[in-house]
């Protein structure tokens, strides 16, 4: 019987994600090498032509994202076709995840993970949880979107700004109201009364600082995000402290959250409160490598214990090594 295939699938032009820079890409021919060494017949190919292959359910197919929307699209179309046939690493629920808050939200309730109440919906009327409360939009990175809802009185004002519907809608909306009957007209003013996703989280209070940790495989990188000045968000502060000396109860709370979600790598923001550890965010495809590529030690865990391994980090090398990890045939997921 001829070996299993591992389709490694860039874009078009050969970008492959996770390298640091949107022009960079990971070296694909290093880690098909190491992914080939398991004994899997690895090719190099593109996402576009993907659709074309005659693929198996012994198949791999290994693949990027982009955090460019249209790109996005595409790949959630193709591949979910693809997942229909063989197997992808990550996982196909990783593809929705990426630049998804919202989407999030629902995995980490399904797979209970996380230990933080979060909503999510598209009215901001349907709104039932309690203040206060951290709003944010589905995409956006580095905390742009991210807002703290203190009472009702900033909500109403987040719907004014993010929800309100246009001068030119609110003027057929007028039109509306007097041609049509009053129970046609509440279905198309539902319709338009200003609907876009979003998520509310609850309020940790008095954080100082999150952990943004990256784990592959077994290796596990951590970085301290302090609070941005005279505000209460750590992402984008660019106050960050990479020799950190992880706490134990973050690299244990890390470690089942990344054994839940059945990924060769992930990037997790993490926070901690007298209720023990929170995850906030997460990403497993196109996360930045900062947190790693800056490091001079990362954690191992050895059985109830965590060892420090000094050196450098080699980014390439690192997700060689999850891939790996994650494909040989005795791995849980293999």
């Amino acid at each position: 019987m001829d070996p299993p295939r591992v389709f490694i699938a860039a874009l078009p032009s050969g970008f492959f994600g996770n390298a640091g820079q949107s022009w960079e890409t990971l070296d694909l021919a290093r880690i098909g090498a190491a992914i080939g060494a398991l004994g899997f017949q690895v090719v190099q190919t593109t996402i576009d032509a993907l659709a074309d292959l005659d693929l198996r359910a012994r198949d791999v197919v290994v693949y990027t994202s982009s955090d460019a929307p249209a790109i996005r699209s595409y790949l959630r179309d193709v591949l979910y076709f693809v997942n229909q046939k063989c197997r992808l690493v990550p996982r196909y629920e990783l593809l929705l995840a990426h630049e998804n808050k919202g989407f999030q939200e629902l995995e980490k309730k399904e797979r209970g993970i996380g230990n933080l109440r979060g909503f999510y919906h598209y009215d901001p009327g349907a709104y039932t949880g309690g203040f206060p409360a951290v709003y944010k939009r589905p995409d956006g990175a580095g905390g742009s979107t991210v807002r703290l809802l203190k009472d009702a009185r900033d909500a109403r004002r987040v719907v004014r700004q993010d929800f309100a519907p246009g001068l030119r809608r609110r003027l057929i909306l007028l039109q509306r109201r007097a041609r049509l009957p009053a129970a046609a007209f509440a279905i198309y003013r539902y319709r338009h009364k200003g609907l876009r996703p979003y998520v509310c989280q609850e309020f940790i209070a008095d954080l100082d600082c999150d952990y943004k940790v990256l784990v592959f495989a077994d290796r596990f990188f951590v970085l301290k995000r302090f609070v941005r000045s005279r505000d209460f968000r750590a992402s984008g502060s660019g106050n960050f402290d990479f020799a950190v000396e992880a706490p134990p109860e973050v690299l244990r709370f890390a470690a089942g959250v990344f054994e839940r979600m059945e990924v060769p790598f992930i990037s997790l923001d993490i926070a901690v409160s007298g209720g023990g550890c929170h995850l906030i965010e997460y990403q497993s495809l196109n996360f930045g490598p900062t947190t790693l590529t800056k490091s001079r030690f990362h954690y191992r865990r050895r059985g109830e214990q965590w060892q420090k391994v000094d050196g450098p980090a080699d980014l390439n090398e690192n997700f060689a090594h999850a891939y790996v990890e994650f494909l040989r045939p005795d791995a849980p997921h293999g």
